[in-house]
């Protein structure tokens, strides 16, 4: 393990003990503290482990890349981070810790209600186990049908909504069969990270609401979550992705599931990496940063600025731009410099911060991530000040969107739309019903001791026949 690799590690421990210090000790149910842990998984944890040399020489990423500037951009964006931890402090998030009112429980369950959800949940899974559904969270191009791209925006903040909403209607007696729907639906996509976004999101937002679990539920989440991904990773070993992405049907894909969890006859190459190597080339964050490194240091130049704010037109619905996708390569920013800066056709994992380490200077990046850290912080705080039901959408949106650290800010933003178009609609249900309630009490409180409502002759009489009632 090499200096500048300790250097980036130390970084990242002082941004977790800053948060930890400041925000106490339930600082894990925030969004952005959850943001930080998984970039600490992306650039701390996996790549200490790729320092092991038995497991970093099967980090195909790597391949042709020198590490000292593997470790090099390890440390740049452990820096950034840290600035934009700093920032994000600056906002005071301590301050507020929870709702600054008692929650009406009552509205919640009305509002989101269980059912309409769970209807809302059926055709979107029957849809991907078509292969006309959610794949990995960003379905593009021009080529993608109307209903794969709402599959796909929807299916994590809908069961992740609807997961909360029947287990504040019935009781945490029913949290680990809920639980276990949920996974089950989320598994039947094939990838492993909507098993995370969800099964945090479930416990934030009942946390949010003030239902507490225990410490065995808790438990519970993380075992049935560890078992749904190693069912996933044995699929992949024995069939591939294939599965996943044709129309293989609901039964079959149950079935690989129990087969991938249970065992089976691989048909892919026995020499197939372990779990632990597996992660860690998978979940390391720093091998396309380090890659755009050695290219500029060769004499590549950096790319223009502009295309960080053309990255962000991503999230702008397609139904509203239909050619997004051709205007312009930034666009995707990850694929543009793979492409300018000559690196391998591969499936890297550019990260938040790596997605523009060769379009920004450093100087950019650190004035960029702090700018983002106080929009977090206050947006954060905004967030936790009071439970509504659109504020609780929003808030699993923003905990699925924190762990997709990995695939960059634009697709972030793309989470956090389709949370916000149903927050949207879960205001605009708040304000129907609450108008029909007031129309309901606006009625009795018109009507006689014979039952009749009052008529416009009687209106002047109102006030005598409310001051005898009182």
């Amino acid at each position: 393990m090499s200096t500048t690799l300790l250097a980036a590690l130390l970084v990242q421990a002082v941004s977790l003990g800053l948060l930890r210090h400041r925000l106490g000790r339930r600082w894990l149910f925030r969004p952005v503290v959850l943001l930080m842990l998984v970039s600490t998984v992306d650039l701390g944890i996996a790549p200490a482990l790729l320092a092991i040399p038995s497991i970093g020489a099967q980090d195909v990423f790597a391949i042709g890349i020198r590490r000292d500037f593997i470790d090099r951009a390890d440390l740049i964006m452990s820096v950034v981070m840290l600035a934009f931890t700093l920032a994000y402090l600056l906002t005071r998030p301590e301050q507020v810790a929870g709702p600054g009112r008692p929650v009406n429980l009552a509205a919640l369950t009305r509002v989101l209600d269980w059912r309409i959800l769970l209807a809302a949940c059926v055709p979107m899974a029957v849809a991907t186990a078509a292969g006309r559904g959610y794949n990995d969270g960003s379905a593009a191009g021009p080529g993608t049908s109307l209903e794969t791209s709402l599959v796909s925006t929807f299916f994590i903040v809908v069961i992740a909504t609807a997961a909360v909403a029947f287990v504040l209607r019935h009781g945490t007696r029913w949290f680990l069969p809920v639980l276990v729907a949920q996974l089950l639906l989320l598994a039947l996509a094939g990838e492993r990270t909507p098993i995370l976004m969800d099964g945090l999101a479930l416990i934030v937002v009942l946390n949010f609401i003030g239902v507490r679990l225990r410490p065995r539920q808790l438990l519970a989440v993380g075992l049935l979550a560890l078992v749904a991904m190693l069912a996933i990773n044995g699929v992949r070993v024995q069939q591939g992705r294939g599965i996943f992405y044709s129309n293989s049907g609901l039964d079959s894909r149950v079935g690989a599931l129990a087969s991938g969890l249970f065992g089976g006859s691989p048909v892919t190459d026995a020499a197939m990496p372990g779990f632990v190597t597996q992660f860690a080339t998978r979940e390391a964050g720093v091998d396309f940063a380090g890659a755009i490194l050695q290219s500029m240091s060769e004499g590549k130049p950096r790319l223009s600025a502009g295309y960080m704010p053309e990255s962000l037109l991503y999230a702008v619905p397609g139904f509203l731009w239909k050619d997004k996708l051709a205007v312009g390569t930034g666009m995707n920013p990850a694929k543009l410099q793979i492409d300018d800066f000559g690196l391998q056709q591969i499936n890297y994992i550019p990260g938040m911060v790596g997605t523009y380490i060769g379009i920004l200077s450093f100087p950019a990046l650190l004035l960029l991530f702090g700018f983002l850290g106080l929009v977090f912080g206050h947006f954060e705080r905004w967030l936790l000040r009071e439970c509504t039901p659109a504020r609780v959408i929003l808030l699993a949106g923003a905990i699925a969107s924190a762990q997709l650290y990995q695939a960059g800010l634009p697709t972030m933003i793309v989470q956090m739309r389709a949370a916000a178009a149903l927050a949207l609609a879960a205001k605009g249900a708040e304000l129907l019903l609450h108008g029909r309630r007031a129309s309901a009490q606006s009625r009795r409180r018109l009507r006689g001791n014979d039952g009749r409502l009052f008529g416009p002759q009687d209106a002047e009489t109102l006030w005598w026949r409310t001051a005898i009632d009182e």
